[in-house]
């Protein structure tokens, strides 16, 4: 009897931990759970800090958003694999630390410590998952109008024209 309560139990904490728990969604009618984006908050916020060197949030530059338009526009089969790839990131925690907890309930300083660990983890899948992950944030981050103020850079959608006078770019292709 004890051990069916307690499997019971166990079974009940599962599904909490795996499927409960998060806020509402950010993005209402895109591709990600309100799960997914609570993941991609996180990591972005983790990636880009509020308080980091360039003032403006993973969030604040909108990358919930980023990531679920990113996501909307690869084939189903690809959709799916980052989908996995946020589902890893969230439960990784519970197979490789610090705390056997949801990587969206940790503190960011434990956060960075989880990235940190995938980032130099002798295990190849979760290197190339923090590049996967890093990398798509990092693009939408670079692609914010507010970012990009700050670091000085614009927009330029064709860099190797070549109608441009005085362009080192083009002037290497002539």
């Amino acid at each position: 009897m004890i051990p069916a309560i307690l499997g019971a139990f166990a079974s009940a904490a599962a599904v909490r931990g795996v499927f409960f728990g998060y806020p509402k969604k950010v993005v209402e009618l895109g591709a990600l759970s309100a799960k997914e984006q609570a993941i991609v908050a996180a990591c972005a916020d983790a990636f880009f800090p509020p308080s980091g060197p360039i003032p403006v949030s993973g969030t604040h530059a909108g990358l919930i958003a980023y990531f679920d338009e990113y996501v909307q526009r690869l084939p189903n089969g690809q959709a799916f694999l980052v989908k996995l790839l946020l589902w890893f990131i969230e439960h990784g925690p519970w197979a490789f630390g610090p705390k056997p907890v949801r990587f969206t309930s940790l503190s960011q300083a434990d956060r960075l410590r989880v990235l940190a660990g995938m980032q130099t983890s002798p295990i190849y899948f979760r290197r190339v998952s923090f590049l996967s992950m890093r990398t798509i944030l990092t693009m939408g981050y670079l692609a914010n109008p507010e970012v990009m103020r700050a670091m000085h850079m614009s927009h330029d959608a064709d860099p190797f024209a070549s109608n441009r006078s005085g362009s080192p770019l083009a002037a290497g292709l002539a």
